[in-house]
């Protein structure tokens, strides 16, 4: 169509007739353009900050190529997307993301579309500040460490799926925050983007409850809170019938088991504890490699779970080249959960305690998730582990490429000068310290119990924040890593604590109301 009224209108000109679809497209763009100025005008702060975090990422971008590879994890996705498997050990729509990219072949490419995504998270946290009356500066402040953070850089060129489980994170709460009173529509979706996080992440499955408590505390009916449990459940159920088709149980993963038996093992005393004989080889001094110490000086979660020593890698190795999956198996899965459960039952206040020591690191230790000073090294890997990762890259982008020779243990890029080193100095001077971040979820606690400024938004932003950190140290260990998306959730906390109601933007319909048809007199 468009083509054919190009073609009408270069007739008329031709002969001599005014031409219409011209003028009236002119009018539709300067009118758009107008609109944008307004827009921009009105949003000025945040537009200049939202301007000027795009130089970072783009530096980012040039000293880390074509991405930053993650351990032995960024290798999994990218061989779970080539070939199209569930994976054993880690939930896998990340993967399914990659799957949609891998026709371009390229991990760059990755990169630059998570960076842009990152303003877009960015925007999202000031458009539901906006909304609530937070003024201009305060919502921009409030975004602020989404748009600056190095850890938000670096979250951001990894090849890994904390990016895009932070990201359906924000977005379902802003679906579901950005009007007053949601339409059953608006909690569908929100829901969705909830339940696939959760299938990137299984820390966003909790939220989805949150949403609904949320829902029923806003009084907004059995439909809306039906509506987001269902359709927040419905990723994940499909995502557990695919792991079931192809590894046989209905599941998400083979390791919530074995992740959780690995936390107890910096507490558990088996003299307490008093399991079955079939459980006994799971106790913390039958784990050959490992020194046996008592409570509080053991090794930290992570050793247990990937020492090669322990009981659950002496099944035979699994065939094929994919490394580090022989031990994910649901039988072992199951034994490490009733061994987890029967610990944690019957020490419970020391379970508490280390989850709640871990969980203050935030806020007291410093942030070690920061950018490398330099290239890994292929040879670090291991033979096994080589070839596998290299493997993995060919699959998904069709060749090694590049950054073959620089694929290491922990990080695997190429270190490029003077950009990875703009940013490694960046990084030194902007960060966000841990008393700060303490600071910001106490003014978003207080909020709460503030009666003129209590809000079931600021309550339901918290209680993500806070089951965001909590949820993985619970289960595994404490990772900064796992600590950012709570960021932007306590900061939006706080900042609804200043808002001004006389400015909050009144909820327009979703659909167009119906046209009323007046008397004929009037």
């Amino acid at each position: 169509m468009s083509t054919l009224r190009q073609g009408l209108g270069t007739g008329a000109a031709e002969t001599g007739e005014e031409p219409k679809a011209g003028p009236r497209s002119g009018q539709a763009q300067r009118r758009l353009r107008g609109s944008v100025r307004a827009l921009l005008r009105r949003h000025l702060l945040f537009s200049l900050a939202l301007g000027l975090a795009v130089v970072p990422r783009v530096i980012v971008m040039l000293g880390f190529q074509p991405a930053i590879l993650f351990k032995l994890d960024t290798y999994d996705y990218l061989w779970d997307a080539a070939h199209l498997i569930p994976n054993v050990a880690n939930p896998g729509g990340y993967s399914l993301f990659l799957v949609l990219l891998k026709p371009f072949h390229s991990l760059m490419l990755i990169a630059g579309l998570q960076h842009l995504l990152g303003l877009m998270v960015a925007v999202l946290v000031y458009a539901v500040l906006r909304r609530f009356g937070v003024s201009d500066w305060l919502a921009t402040l409030a975004a602020a460490p989404v748009l600056f953070s190095p850890s938000e850089f670096l979250l951001e060129q990894l090849i890994m799926a904390d990016f895009l489980a932070l990201l359906l994170l924000i977005a379902a709460l802003a679906v579901l925050l950005l009007r007053q009173e949601p339409s059953v529509w608006r909690t569908v979706t929100a829901g969705l983007l909830m339940g696939a996080s959760a299938v990137v992440r299984p820390t966003a499955l909790p939220l989805i409850a949150l949403m609904a408590l949320y829902l029923l505390v806003r009084r907004a009916g059995w439909r809306r809170v039906c509506a987001v449990l269902a359709s927040g459940a419905l990723p994940v159920v499909l995502y557990m019938a695919w792991f079931a088709s192809a590894n046989g149980n209905f599941n998400i993963t083979n390791s919530s088991g074995l992740f959780l038996w690995s936390r107890t093992m910096t507490f558990a005393n088996c003299g307490i504890i008093k399991p079955p004989a079939n459980l006994q080889a799971l106790c913390p001094n039958r784990q050959r490699g490992i020194p046996n110490r008592p409570p509080g000086q053991r090794q930290q979660p992570k050793l247990y779970l990937w020492n090669h020593d322990a009981w659950q890698w002496q099944n035979p190795q699994a065939p094929g080249l994919v490394p580090d999956i022989a031990a994910f198996t649901s039988v072992n899965n199951a034994r490490a959960m009733q061994f987890a459960e029967r610990a944690i039952e019957a020490q419970p206040l020391a379970y508490a305690a280390v989850v709640a020591r871990d969980a203050l690191h935030p806020f007291t230790k410093s942030n070690l998730f920061v950018f490398p000073g330099q290239s890994g090294n292929t040879g670090r890997l291991g033979p096994d582990n080589r070839r596998y990762a290299l493997a993995a890259l060919k699959a998904y982008t069709g060749s090694t490429g590049s950054v073959g020779p620089y694929l290491g243990p922990h990080f695997g890029e190429q270190f490029v000068n003077p950009y990875g080193h703009l940013i490694r100095g960046y990084q030194k001077v902007i960060d966000l310290p841990g008393p700060v971040f303490g600071l910001i979820l106490l003014v978003g606690l207080g909020g709460i119990f503030v009666p003129r400024r209590r809000l079931a938004a600021s309550a339901l932003l918290l209680a993500c924040a806070v089951v965001t950190i909590l949820f993985p140290i619970a289960e595994h260990e404490y990772n900064y890593r796992y600590v950012i998306p709570a960021v932007p959730l306590a900061c939006m906390a706080a900042a609804l604590a200043f808002r001004n109601r006389s400015q909050e933007t009144p909820d327009k319909p979703d659909e167009p109301a119906p046209p009323v048809t007046e008397p004929a007199a009037a």
